[in-house]
């Protein structure tokens, strides 16, 4: 089962990166510590499957919208002003 490798390279990567003490003893992760590894190990496979009940938020489509938004806003803005001076400067005829 892949998720039961990845739990293992996860657990193995955690004991390596905890390393060793001053004196060459192994220091063993703290609870708080294995805690969030694990709630956000959670979160995340909660995310990537969608959590039943709650609708998944895409924050790069969110900030992608958003940008476009105001971008095309300032264009459309420089555009009116660009007309009302290209008016003012030659007159209402056309």
């Amino acid at each position: 089962m892949a998720g039961g490798r990845k739990r293992e390279w996860l657990r193995k990567k955690m004991a390596k990166a905890a390393g060793t003490g001053g004196r060459g003893q192994q220091q063993s992760p703290s609870p708080r510590w294995t805690l969030r590894v694990r709630a956000l190990s959670a979160a995340l496979r909660r995310r990537r499957l969608g959590a039943v009940g709650l609708p998944r938020v895409d924050f790069l489509q969110i900030l992608y919208e958003n940008v476009v938004f105001h971008l095309l806003w300032v264009i459309e803005s420089v555009i009116v002003l660009a007309k009302l001076c290209f008016f003012l400067r030659f007159g209402f005829r056309l």
